[in-house]
């Protein structure tokens, strides 16, 4: 009776095993490819068996075997709540042309008395395997694989969501045609009907081939370039960028501080560049476009494989990882010989992480680890710099903790030590003192390091982050989150009616959601329904800024009697709430002259003149400074910023003193951005304020130095 049932018991087990592995035990394209990649060579070594017969019905029966270990894993999804549409589909159109390829490939080479049947199927899928991926990976940016044995690798696994695309549909279209022209190879003449099939599939496979980069299954560096049309350079770079998402000053902009961070780098690492040899930098509209032309979406990234230097980087991010991706670019010169890399994972991202040092904007590396107890041993720190430690943690903990070790490697000894050791990624016989030395070296820095409140509020919210394997669904994506990603895209698209009607939608379905509410309410205020936006907020809202919010509508409606009487009901919970966003909430309201500039700015994108600008606040004062900062509102930036150059500084608005120090030596106001440095030096800073203040006098320096360096 078992003999009988087990071929149907023994996949059905085999799929169970998988729920214990992490992404494996998802119903999704990572099990899916496992299947394909079976799949794909069981069919094909049978079916280069002399005695084969009946190749498609095996076919069908190694898919049975496949979709029968399949089973555990989709009531698991079901159970849990992580069945998706993209993972069934997957699990389709991933195994199921495979295992054809698989069989049609093995048939071939049976049909035609090749020597070494199973040798040589094995030899050719592997090929088709590892060698056409290789050849991809070495020759184009790309970080999306397509591939007939194993069928598709989306890209970074930190991009969570992973769906099913045009692009998917159309390799497996070449698969499919690759599958009828091997069947139908070994007697393709012996009827005019298989002549047909054969010359049509084989014609269709040539057309289709080319256009891969069209239908997005490659992407050459010259094809990216065409994609997005605009070209800058400098000493060292060359910029490629779409010109209709960056303006001509925004380019300058950018230029210089690819410039300024270059400099920075090769200073810190005593290295020489060789003479001539020029990066190439793709700024991208935003991520969603650079996961359609890369595959990376909200990662930002470097081939540092590949012979010519690039970064990869949407617009959004810039600000956030250009230091850290240049460092990866950098770091080629005394990477290995096989991918210019390290050996460990952790030396490759602590060291980007240990010089940019932007894991977090008010806390330094050293005091987010250092808040964190105990410390990782010696042990537990050689997991971290291994590829599978590294991963298996969650991103932010992961860079931020090799970032700090690193950081205090390159503070301790010479750039020479760690350039020596990079390339082996071992520590273990360089110039270094033993790991268990140095590991307690950097644990005695760590306990000098002085902590506060907010140290240990940035530690816990980056230490409490998961990992993609440690999640329970890593690829399930609510409906209510697609719709928040697809507003957040037509924000970056520049399609704002769009975006609010997404954002319509969106509130609809989750409309007691106080996020959702928030950002519904927001637009509304910014396409002038504020009779809307008022009657959304009741009392039962009980995030608090939803009522202030509230009391904004009601002051744009002319309703300021009631909007004055709310924000005054308001008043203790503002001042008792120990969020920063309510520290001056009350300030930018506490007159109609107040107020309305506050709407103004805000909702109408209007700037104070001089005369209002005079008559405002600090907060408000310092708020219109920002705005014209962020909207590269230059005329408004020089007379607030002059206004203003004598004002009693406080570190609440240090955010806004390194904005302007940052854009004010670009119009050529050294001398201002000079009184400004003046302004913020004397206060009482945060550790991590002081780095980033230095970094902006390194800049200002620099622009000095280098004018017109942008050009």
């Amino acid at each position: 009776m078992l003999k009988k049932y087990s071929p149907y018991i023994l996949p059905i087990v085999i799929g169970s095993t998988l729920l214990f592995i992490p992404l494996l035990r998802d119903l999704h394209f990572e099990s899916a490819m496992l299947a394909a990649i079976i799949g794909c060579f069981w069919g094909g070594i049978h079916a280069s068996k002399k005695s084969a017969s009946q190749d498609f019905f095996y076919a069908i029966r190694v898919l049975g075997f496949l979709y029968l270990s399949a089973i555990p894993l989709f009531i698991s999804s079901v159970i849990l709540g992580c069945l998706t549409i993209d993972g069934l589909g997957f699990w389709i159109f991933i195994p199921l042309p495979s295992v054809f390829f698989g069989t049609a490939t093995g048939r071939l080479i049976r049909k035609f008395s090749l020597p070494w049947p199973k040798l040589l199927t094995v030899f050719v899928l592997l090929f088709c395997a590892i060698g056409v991926w290789l050849f991809e990976m070495l020759n184009y940016p790309q970080v999306y694989f397509y591939n007939h044995v194993w069928g598709v690798w989306p890209g970074p696994i930190y991009d969570e969501a992973v769906q099913l695309t045009g692009s998917f549909f159309y390799f497996r279209w070449l698969t499919f045609l690759w599958i009828l022209l091997l069947w139908l190879l070994p007697d393709w003449s012996s009827t005019l009907q298989k002549k047909l099939i054969t010359g049509l599939a084989l014609v269709s496979l040539l057309f289709s081939y080319m256009n891969l980069d069209e239908a997005g299954i490659i992407s050459p560096r010259e094809s990216i370039q065409a994609q997005l049309g605009g070209h800058h350079q400098t000493k060292h770079f060359d910029y490629y960028f779409p010109e209709d998402f960056y303006s001509e000053e925004e380019i300058n902009f950018w230029a210089a501080r690819h410039e300024f961070h270059f400099e920075q780098i090769i200073k810190q690492l005593d290295l020489k560049w060789p003479k001539g040899r020029k990066i190439e930098s793709y700024l991208y509209a935003h991520a969603w476009q650079k996961k359609e032309i890369t595959g990376a979406k909200f990662t930002s990234y470097v081939p540092i494989w590949l012979e010519q230097d690039q970064l990869h980087i949407a617009k959004q991010q810039l600000d956030g990882v250009l230091k850290h991706e240049l460092v990866h670019v950098i770091s080629k010169q005394f990477g290995n010989g096989l991918f210019n890399g390290s050996w460990s994972i952790g030396l490759i991202e602590g060291l980007a992480e240990g010089i940019a040092k932007d894991a977090s904007s008010r806390s330094t590396l050293h005091q987010i680890v250092a808040a964190e107890s105990p410390y990782p041993s010696s042990d537990k720190m050689k997991d971290a710099l291994s590829f599978s430690g590294f991963y298996g943690s969650a991103g932010a903990i992961s860079y931020t903790t090799a970032g700090s070790f690193v950081e205090y490697l390159l503070d301790t000894y010479p750039p020479d030590f760690f350039k020596t050791s990079y390339p082996s990624g071992s520590l273990v016989d360089s110039n270094y003192p033993s790991f268990d030395e140095i590991i307690s070296e950097w644990h005695q820095t760590l306990d000098q390091t002085p902590l506060d409140s907010v140290d240990q509020q940035v530690s816990e919210f980056v230490f409490a982050q998961r990992s993609l394997f440690q999640k329970k669904c890593p690829h399930s994506i609510t409906q209510e989150l697609q719709l928040w990603d697809r507003y957040q895209f037509q924000l970056a698209d520049l399609d704002t009616t769009g975006a609010y009607e997404t954002l319509d939608q969106l509130y609809k379905r989750d409309s007691q959601n106080s996020l959702v509410k928030d950002a519904w309410v927001r637009s509304q205020l910014l396409q002038g329904n504020y009779e809307e936006a008022t009657n959304a907020i009741t009392p039962k809202d009980s995030l608090l800024t939803l009522q202030v919010l509230k009391a904004d509508a009601l002051y744009l409606s002319d309703n300021k009697s009631q909007a004055f009487q709310l924000l005054e009901s308001l008043s203790s919970r503002i001042i008792d709430n120990p969020a920063r966003t309510f520290r001056y909430t009350l300030e930018l309201r506490e007159d109609s002259t107040q107020w309305s500039n506050r709407l103004q700015r805000r909702y109408l994108n209007q700037l104070p003149d001089s005369v209002l600008f005079e008559s405002l606040n600090l907060p408000n004062q310092m708020l219109s400074l920002n705005k014209a900062l962020q909207g590269n509102h230059n005329s408004e930036i020089v007379l607030y910023a002059t206004l203003l150059q004598d004002h009693s500084p406080k570190d609440d608005w240090f955010d806004i003193y390194e904005q302007t120090i940052q854009q004010l030596p670009l119009l050529g106001y050294f001398d201002l951005t000079e009184n400004w440095i003046a302004l913020a030096e004397p206060l009482n800073l945060r550790l991590r304020y002081m780095e980033r203040l230095g970094e902006q006098q390194e800049w200002v320096a620099f622009l000095k130095s280098n004018q017109g360096v942008a050009d």
